[in-house]
């Protein structure tokens, strides 16, 4: 079903996940859609839970708790009442049923739009793909019927030696039914970063029961539903690791005063510091590995403005650190090692940048790292098979995350049929056949604040489950830029300031496409994209097109902006060997280095005299004369890694401020001097991309992430 059609007084888009009524509209994620679609196109038909699994997830293994969630999301959407439903009808023990009206639109030719014209027209980069060879008609005229014979036998005896390779062929991935799926937690707040006992019998994890400051390590033994606290303190916890004995714990510890790797026993007791890193480099994702000796702690560390994170291996009888590995100085660096079981091997990601990472493995006793992927996507977290033969990985290499396993001497990855979508930090059992992964779900909303009365309160303009996120008004205040998943790859998009008629701008898929800037009039978008996998700035059409590459070289450009005139467009690089604000004329030309002490995201004021721009590794905002000079630093606000959360206005700054809790948007002007609280806000918001104000100052837009549960999920039976 390609065609809009009507659900009771909702109208419903396929093509663009969207649902309409009135003046609402709400975005769902693919999934999601695809068990409404199939509903409606069986109106009035009770669909069991399997047909309806069979039909959306057809290419994978899933629970039923994947398709319960996508029914709860169409009833949250609709404001359906499960009790007395008007659109969904539970069937007890069998499946469901679309009660509602359907009425379908009649199919006409769309109009050529931006999203047509990207898709369809080729480009540099990997953008679109021009036919190696132009169709002859002449070529493929009518065929002798003389050779039909001989054709037809041909075909008979090539479909069946293909069907007869097919049979013979041994499967690498077990049959659906050999695997049990089942909660390991359910309890509020998020759980993450499972790690198995070397007996296979007990999880650790991470449990934050939603508060910032309550954040522990967690003990939980299979079968028993009460888990036991191994961790009580005012910092978050990260990264549990078993010791080869089973008898203690290692995890990261980080506050604003402190972060370390600390020991604790495994039934309770005080913990006591053995390190401290230098940096805090992902430990959300899993960064901490005990050697199968007992001897070692291998974690990432090192990172700064001027070198990328390496993976360190800790002597725990020295309590000394030395680095294993040694990425290109330009490049983002390692994170996520882990011990192969046998001891003989580490595996970790590499990545050119944040957003563009890759599997390799090396020999524990040292030599150069293997590449075992090749997808220059996004590897969230991995784990290695319990016969340390191949290893399972986290990743959005077919749009959702899920998981897949390449062999650890390279080979094609194949998909897992566990894990379905949206899963993440993962853990495999080394005794038993155990594997555990973490689910989650959140609802990424695009809030706004009247400025005219910023203590009132906010109002949702998008709300979405796949991340909507980086709004930018355009010079008019009529429309809104901002960055998408809901296409299945991070994308372009461009909507009125209501959020209606949205339309997709580029079709890049691949890795992450994002940062939208506005040019001065309005004609033009730059923003920064990966195709082959360093990431550089573009420019495109509003109206579409092809988009232009502005910037080019073995480094990463991202995050740019336009000057006041036009002429040029600032942005953040690492090609000078640190990160530093650079310019280049918008037209193409050659980049010139702005900075000289470090910089990031940058925005021209006004009147074209001076530069602002925020640091990657420092917090606050500084400024620099467009003509040269010294830098001077204007706020301390926001903190590092909120680099998006500030916007240049024409007397002052508004800004996120953590300083307070809860944080608050906030407004200084331009020399610093004097602050002015805003808005409070209800809790800190997701990182990196941030806020906009509209032309008038009426209004400003943030990016805000609800977190609807994170969980641990257990599949028994797994080898």
């Amino acid at each position: 079903m390609k065609g809009t059609f009507h659900i009771a007084d909702w109208e419903v888009d396929p093509q663009v996940n969207s649902l309409k009524r009135a003046d609402q509209s709400v975005h769902v994620e693919p999934k999601v859609m695809q068990v409404l679609v199939e509903l409606a196109t069986h109106s009035n038909e009770v669909l069991t839970k399997e047909q309806l699994i069979h039909a959306v997830w057809s290419d994978t293994f899933v629970s039923d708790d994947a398709l319960t969630r996508c029914i709860s999301e169409i009833r949250r959407v609709l404001d359906d009442d499960p009790r007395a439903p008007r659109f969904i009808q539970t069937i007890p023990k069998t499946g469901y049923r679309l009660i509602a009206p359907v009425e379908y639109d009649r199919v006409t030719p769309r109009p050529m739009d931006a999203t047509t014209l990207v898709q369809d027209t080729p480009r540099r980069g990997g953008v679109g793909v021009e036919p190696l060879l132009a169709p002859n008609p002449r070529k493929f005229g009518r065929i002798n019927s003389a050779w039909l014979p001989a054709l037809l036998g041909l075909l008979l005896v090539a479909v069946g030696i293909v069907m007869l390779r097919l049979w013979l062929k041994p499967s690498s991935i077990k049959p659906q039914g050999t695997f049990t799926v089942v909660p390991f937690t359910s309890y509020p707040g998020t759980q993450t970063q499972p790690a198995f006992s070397p007996d296979g019998n007990q999880i650790a994890f991470v449990w934050n029961h939603g508060k910032d400051d309550n954040q522990g390590i967690y003990i939980k033994m299979m079968g028993n539903e009460t888990p036991l606290q191994v961790t009580s303190n005012s910092a978050k916890d990260f990264s549990p690791t078993w010791s080869p004995d089973g008898r203690s714990l290692a995890f990261l510890r980080y506050s604003e005063e402190d972060r370390g790797i600390y020991i604790v026993p495994a039934l309770g007791g005080a913990a006591r510091k053995v390190f401290t890193p230098a940096g805090k480099i992902e430990w959300e994702r899993g960064a901490l590995s005990w050697s199968p000796d007992g001897r070692h702690l291998i974690f990432p560390d090192g990172k700064s403005s001027t070198s990328p994170s390496s993976i360190y291996s800790l002597d725990l009888t020295t309590a000394t650190a030395r680095p294993v590995t040694r990425p290109p100085l330009s490049w983002d660096g390692d994170a996520s090692p882990a011990f192969s079981p046998d001891g003989s091997r580490i595996a970790f990601v590499r990545g050119i940048e944040g957003w563009v990472r890759d599997v390799y493995v090396m020999n524990t006793a040292g030599g150069e790292p293997v590449r075992l992927t090749f997808d220059d996507r996004i590897v969230s977290s991995l784990a290695w098979t319990s016969d340390s033969s191949a290893i399972v990985f986290s990743s959005n290499r077919a749009a959702e995350f899920s998981l897949w396993s390449v062999p650890a001497i390279g080979g094609n990855p194949q998909r897992l049929p566990v894990g379905g979508e949206d899963v993440f930090n993962l853990a495999i059992a080394t005794k038993g056949s155990h594997l555990a992964y973490t689910q989650s779900a959140s609802e990424w909303k695009i809030q706004k604040i009247n400025l005219n009365a910023p203590k009132s309160p906010e109002t949702t303009v998008w709300s979405s489950s796949q991340e909507d996120s980086a709004p930018q008004f355009s010079p008019d205040d009529r429309r809104v830029a901002f960055q998408s998943l809901r296409s299945g790859t991070q994308e372009i998009w461009v909507s009125y300031s209501d959020s209606s008629n949205p339309v997709k701008l580029t079709s890049f898929q691949k890795s992450l496409t994002g940062s939208p800037s506005w040019s001065p009039d309005g004609s033009q978008l730059s923003f920064d994209a990966r195709p082959e996998g360093r990431s550089h700035i573009y420019s495109i059409r509003i109206e579409g097109g092809v988009p232009r590459i502005l910037t080019d070289g073995d480094f990463n450009d991202v995050v740019p902006s336009w000057s006041r005139d036009g002429r040029s467009i600032y942005f953040g690089s690492n090609r000078s060997g640190s990160w530093q604000i650079w310019k280049t004329p918008s037209s193409g030309g050659t980049p010139q280095q702005v900075t000289k002490d470090g910089g990031f995201v940058g925005t021209e004021s006004q009147d074209g005299n001076w530069l602002y721009f925020a640091k990657s590794d420092a917090p606050g905002i500084w400024r620099i004369p467009v003509a040269g000079g010294q830098e001077q630093r204007v706020v301390d606000q926001p903190r590092i890694g909120y680099w998006g959360y500030w916007h240049l206005a024409k007397f002052g700054i508004y800004y996120l401020n953590q300083t307070t809790s809860p944080p608050s948007v906030d407004f200084v002007d331009l020399d610093g001097q004097h602050h002015t609280k805003l808005h409070v806000l209800d809790h800190i918001p997701p990182p990196y991309a941030g806020l906009t104000v509209s032309a008038d100052e009426r209004s400003l837009l943030y990016n805000d992430e609800f977190q609807l549960g994170s969980h641990i999920t257990l599949v028994d039976g797994f080898r």
